[in-house]
């Protein structure tokens, strides 16, 4: 029955969960696996980045909007574009192998998420075999997160692009100084807009995340389905979602103070033998005179040194498995009380036994534990 388990009540299975996936027995190839899962899923250490962009020491003038426009006008004259065009031999290849790498990486993480769900609710997680098992769901889901993205995207760019379309061609920008009460009001409203419609994006990114993927794992839908049937169920208890999203943002703030801190040390403790290795070879590359700025030389440390970087990253991701395996057990533990297919698979019925008269029916509290010790090969 929906609303029996509340999104701090979840906490606690989360809790044991975890212990039962982690440790009981521990098993380090999972750990080694699940620190793949975390990678490539983007979970660990908060991989991907915040998407800035490094200023660097550009001194930008100070000028009004006519210069703006010219100086854009010189950014893109002719003599620009030429020197554009010459480069467009490697610059398109270039390009191209980006955007293929990242739809790549986007694509492995849509199926590693349903691995990922697999090996918490089943306490197994094998890539190749999970690969094979949820290739056509995690295909479907990444269809549905590029749209997703493209959509957002646009809104975003219309939301923001409209209105500074329209202050261009009332002439506010090219004499700002003489609008900047009205740039002001319309900035700070455009701005608070956009910030609204990224936080609404980032809720229905974490439903999909955390209850769609169940749903279409389970069930065998494709992604549209998939909402379809998970509206219908949060449909009936709404605000136990809402508090659901603020306990899972007060824990993953916790969370990242805390693993930031322990991935601090984990990198200052991997950085030393990896810098006495790096002293050693510089030293052996001195008596060997070796030529440091030969193209060939800095390829090979340049390639060395993305393979120190994987190292630490793994040994990262090795860390960070406790948390991933609890956030999404804190997932299933709470939409497992809303969804019976779900907590059907967590905590099988046990074999109906006649209720005495007058015997109370129980509850989801006191229904058999989670994680039955048949789920659990050792």
């Amino acid at each position: 029955m929906p609303g029996q388990l509340s999104a701090v009540d979840a906490i606690s299975p989360a809790f044991t969960r975890t212990q039962r996936v982690l440790f009981r027995p521990f098993r380090f190839g999972l750990w080694a696996r699940l620190a793949v899962v975390g990678i490539i899923t983007g979970e660990v250490g908060g991989v991907g980045g915040s998407g800035g962009v490094p200023r660097g020491n550009i001194p930008i003038p100070q000028t009004n909007g006519d210069d703006q426009f010219r100086l854009a006008a010189r950014l893109f004259s002719d003599t620009n574009w030429e020197q554009l065009h010459q480069n467009l031999f490697w610059l398109v290849p270039l390009v191209l192998t980006v955007l293929a790498v990242a739809l790549l990486w986007i694509y492995s993480a849509c199926v590693y998420r349903f691995l990922l769900f697999d090996a918490v609710l089943t306490g197994e997680c094998k890539l190749i075999a999970g690969w094979r098992k949820w290739r056509d769901r995690g295909r479907e889901y990444f269809l549905w997160v590029l749209a997703f993205a493209v959509s957002g995207l646009t809104i975003l760019g219309i939301v923001g692009g409209i209105p500074l379309l329209l202050a261009w061609r009332a002439g506010w920008l090219q004499k700002s100084e003489e609008h900047i009460g009205g740039l002001l009001g319309w900035g700070l409203l455009v701005a608070f807009v956009v910030v609204v419609l990224i936080l609404l994006m980032a809720v229905i990114d974490l439903f999909a995340r955390d209850f769609l993927i169940p749903v279409m794992a389970l069930e065998d839908v494709d992604a549209v389905e998939g909402w379809r049937r998970l509206l219908a169920i949060m449909g009936q208890d709404k605000g136990s979602y809402a508090l659901y999203v603020l306990m899972k943002i007060v824990l993953a703030v916790g969370s990242a103070i805390a693993f930031t801190i322990v991935n601090l040390i984990v990198i200052f403790v991997s950085l030393i033998p990896l810098g006495l290795l790096a002293l050693v070879g510089y030293l052996i590359g001195e008596a060997a005179h070796v030529p440091w700025g030969n193209i060939s030389v800095i390829l090979i440390l340049i390639a060395l040194g993305l393979l120190a970087l994987a190292a630490i990253l793994y040994l990262v991701g090795l860390v960070y498995a406790p948390a991933l395996v609890f956030f999404q057990s804190y997932a299933l533990e709470f939409f497992a009380a809303r969804y019976e297919t779900l907590r059907t698979r967590m905590a099988p019925p046990t074999p109906a036994v006649p209720t005495p008269p007058g015997a109370p029916i129980p509850s989801w509290p006191q229904m058999p534990p989670t994680l039955p010790g048949d789920a659990f090969p050792a």
